[in-house]
Parts: C-alpha cells; sequence; structure tokens
C-alpha cells in the first residue's frame, strides 16, 4: 500500500511538471490585430482553428496563412508582424519580463514584415527568427524576411516590372576582419562591418580596441587597419577600361594604417593621394605603414583665422618651424616602392626600407633608424599585400538572380545574417548552405511587396485585393476575412 502510495505522488508530480511546461509554452504574449483570408493558429498536441481579429497568441503557437491571404499580429512588447500568404510561423518563446527579455520566432515557410518593440531595444541581439537556412539576429529594427523557394520569388520579382534600386557603387570590402570596425558614410548612419561588408566613397571607417581590418578594393589595392584606427575614402574612381579617369584620395585620421597600391597606383601615380595629419603623400607603386605616436592630430587650427594675412606669413616663416619642434606626430614606414612626402616646407622621398618621423603639418620629415618598439607591430595587423582575398569578394554580391534562400530587405536598425550585419536600406540573402552576402540592390519583390507594411497599416481603411486586383468588397466574394 506505502508503495502503491509513493508511485501515486510520483506519477502527480511528474504531471504537474508537465501541465507546468505546458502551461508556460501557452502564455499569451499578443494577439491577432487584422486577418485576410485564412488564418489558422495550432498550438502544440492541440487542434488546429481559425483565428481572427482580437484571438491572443501564445507561446508554442504556429500560425498558417491562405494562399491569397495575410495577417497583421501584435505581441506584447509593441512588435508588430505581417504573416504573407502561404507563410507558416511559429512563436517559440516570448519574454517581456525586464530583465530577461527575448524574443525567438521560426519561420518554416513564407515571409513576414516587421517592426520590432522594446525586446530589440533593451536587449539587442535578444530578438532572433530561426529559418532552415539561417538564423536572424535583430536589434531594433523594421525589415523584411522571405523564404523563398523554388521560383516563386522570381516569378514575384518579374511581376513588380521594376528593375533593381542599386545602392551606392562599393569600391571595396571587408575581406578579412578580427575584432570590432564600424563604418559611417553620407547618410552618418553607423554601420557594423564584417567579413564581405561594402566600403563606399565617403565612408569613414573605424576599428575598435584589438581589432583590425583589411579593406580591398575594386583597383586591387588594400588598406589594413591597425587597432583603434580611422580613415577615410574621400575618393575613389576606378574603371578598367578608362584609366587616366582612375583616381583615388584617402584620408589617414589616426591610429595606424598599412597600404598597399593597386592598378589606380600602378597606370596613374599622380592620381592616388593619402592625406595624414602631417603631409599628404604621392604614391610611387608602393605599399607603407603609418602609425601614430600619441594623438598624431594636426595641431594647426589656432592660424587658420589669420590665414593669408600678412602675420600669417610672418608665422609660417618664423612661429611655425619652432612650434613644429613639439608634440606628438607620424611614423611611415616604407616596404616596397616609394612614397612621396608633400609638405609645406617642400617635397621629400621616402624609398624602400626607410622610416620617416614627421612631428606635425609644419615640421620638415626626418629620416629614423626604425619605428618605436610599441607602434612597430601595428597592433599585430598582418600586411595587406600578404592577405589571400576570396575570389568572388566582389562578383557574387551583384548578382541579381533570384534564387531561392533567405532573403533579407531592413527598413531601419540592424539585422545579423551569419556573417554579414545589415543597415538601414540594405539588403542580404542566405544561400541553402547558409552562405550570406550582402546585395548591391533591394529585390524588387521586397521593395514593392503589396503585402502591408505593418508600421503604416491602418486596417480601418478600405483595403483592394491585394494580390488579385479587385476592391475590398470584390475580394469578400473569393475569401475568407475574419476581423
Amino acid at each position: 500500500m506505502e508503495r502503491q502510495v509513493k508511485v501515486t505522488k510520483g506519477l502527480m508530480v511528474s504531471l504537474l511538471l508537465v501541465l507546468s511546461v505546458g502551461a508556460q509554452a501557452a502564455t499569451e504574449v499578443g494577439e491577432v490585430t487584422f486577418s485576410r483570408g485564412v488564418l489558422t493558429g495550432q498550438i502544440e498536441g492541440a487542434t488546429p482553428r481559425i483565428l481572427g481579429k482580437g484571438n491572443p497568441l501564445h507561446n508554442g503557437q504556429t500560425l498558417n496563412t491562405g494562399s491569397s491571404g495575410f495577417a497583421v499580429i501584435k505581441l506584447d512588447d509593441g512588435s508588430r508582424m505581417t504573416l504573407r500568404p502561404n507563410t507558416t510561423f511559429k512563436i517559440e518563446n516570448v519574454n517581456t519580463e525586464q530583465g530577461s527579455e527575448g524574443a525567438l520566432m521560426r519561420l518554416f515557410r513564407g515571409g513576414f514584415r516587421a517592426i520590432t518593440g522594446f525586446i530589440s531595444k533593451r536587449r539587442p541581439g535578444s530578438f532572433k527568427v530561426n529559418t532552415t537556412v539561417a538564423t536572424i539576429g535583430i536589434r531594433g529594427t523594421e525589415f523584411d524576411a522571405r523564404l523563398c523557394e523554388a521560383d516563386e520569388c522570381d516569378k514575384d520579382n518579374q511581376a513588380t516590372g521594376k528593375a533593381p534600386t542599386r545602392k551606392d557603387t562599393v569600391i571595396g570590402r571587408i575581406a578579412v576582419m578580427n575584432g570590432r570596425a564600424s563604418a559611417v558614410g553620407t547618410d552618418n548612419q553607423a554601420r557594423v562591418l564584417k567579413t564581405g561588408a561594402p566600403i563606399y566613397e565617403q565612408d569613414k571607417v573605424e576599428t575598435g580596441i584589438k581589432s583590425f581590418a583589411v579593406v580591398a578594393f575594386n583597383d586591387e589595392s588594400r588598406v589594413t587597419m591597425s587597432p583603434e584606427s580611422v580613415f577615410q575614402v574621400e575618393e575613389h574612381k576606378f574603371k578598367p577600361e578608362s584609366a587616366p579617369e582612375n583616381n583615388a584620395f584617402l584620408r589617414f585620421v589616426r591610429g595606424g594604417m598599412r597600404l598597399v597600391t593597386g592598378l589606380i597606383g600602378k597606370f596613374n601615380r599622380s592620381s592616388y593621394r593619402v592625406a595624414t595629419p602631417t603631409a599628404t603623400i604621392g604614391i610611387r607603386g608602393t605599399g607603407f605603414d603609418l602609425a601614430c605616436d600619441g594623438e598624431c592630430v594636426e595641431n594647426t587650427a589656432s592660424f587658420d583665422p589669420l590665414r593669408d594675412t600678412i602675420l600669417a606669413k610672418m608665422m609660417d616663416y618664423f612661429v611655425k618651424p619652432v612650434y613644429a619642434q613639439n608634440g606628438n606626430g607620424m611614423y611611415a614606414r616604407v616596404w616596397s616602392g616609394a612614397i612621396e612626402f608633400q609638405t609645406v616646407n617642400g617635397n621629400f622621398l621616402a624609398e624602400n626600407g626607410q622610416v620617416f618621423f614627421l612631428r606635425n603639418a609644419f615640421s620638415r620629415p626626418v629620416a629614423v633608424a626604425e619605428m618605436p618598439v610599441y607602434l612597430r607591430t601595428m597592433g599585430n595587423a598582418p600586411r595587406p599585400d600578404r592577405i589571400t582575398v576570396p575570389e568572388d569578394l566582389f562578383g557574387a554580391n551583384d548578382d541579381q538572380e533570384i534564387k531561392p534562400g533567405l532573403w533579407v530587405t531592413v527598413r531601419d536598425g540592424n539585422v545579423d545574417l551569419p556573417g554579414v550585419t545589415l543597415g538601414p536600406g540594405q539588403a542580404g540573402k542566405v544561400d541553402p548552405t547558409g552562405r550570406a552576402v550582402q546585395l548591391n540592390f533591394i529585390p524588387p519583390f521586397q521593395q514593392f511587396d503589396p503585402t502591408p507594411n505593418p508600421a503604416t497599416f491602418d486596417p480601418t481603411k478600405a483595403l483592394g485585393n491585394l494580390f488579385g486586383g479587385q476592391s475590398a468588397e470584390e475580394g469578400k466574394e473569393l475569401e475568407c476575412s475574419l476581423q
């Protein structure tokens, strides 16, 4: 009898655990705000049921939309998502508890458009969507995601009748990344850089602590940035068929930089220049290192108000040469070819194997035996000419053929794909093998997607049949609408 009681107690404990897990999985985490066509929801182990406006959503629930409809859902953190036609989407787990915020979704087929709520803002990276080919990491963003099978997306793409919207010309890409780096472009938006990320004209690139990045340009020139460095691409124009028109102008701001020139420096040397805080460097088909000793900033601003005056000219002749003997400076080491320092005191040539030090913009380059020990290794950043650049670093990402895989377009914020981070106005794809690339264009089937954007969708306004051309009234004859 005692044994029977113990067994019964064990069964009761097991049953309570099962019920507890089931209750957790079925926790209410949002609701349906609009549905058109058939929307069903199924919690594991339960019978599927038709859902409509106001019906609650739960953890562990799988949602399915019909072939001619869509649904708008809202989660408890304020996230809103529009599920496209023929979509299977599961709410794995949503937790809005402060300090433990997180959201995990799963996209089995179809696609959705989303604007995330406070979970992705309070804990960036804690809002994720798993798919059959990759996991999407979301950081406070608006984005579209779609799993393309066979030629369905290609057909939708052609149906738009639109050409891809191309982004700015990609002039370079991150060939090697170690640690953290970011870029700020003409839109003043910071982009996290990873291997394969594009570089555009006017980008200001910065590396983090104990980090380095190698930028490969389309003319085969390369730049390695050592830790805590900044450089800007002022100009970079390269057309193999128009060599006289090619030019490059880079600006080294601080830290350390290692550069090897490519085809522009080889065939049009006078059009390849590097501005530094202490001098402009002319290129003669070369490889060299620049390293700041201290801040290495241009300390001439105090004289700017006097520019083009007699007093300014007197300072140029008497004061600035003395002023140039104090403060930090920049070292330049040539390891291939030659460079020319273009300063206010004239031009100075530095050849292979030589090292020079420049105090500031008014000093003359001084030949030294070697860089200081703490600058010599360039923060373990590799020489760019010793880096193997993937053959498809540029070409693969320009392919506009719509193939099966995961396609993502970002309207705001950042989305992480495997090895690639997308920022506002950027798109990327992940092929069935899990390889991700950033695109140089926005695919029309996403840019002109007729599925309503949840950020602007107003269910009170009359809707046409978004996928058939009829009006809202005519559409009622063709499909079920649950509101």
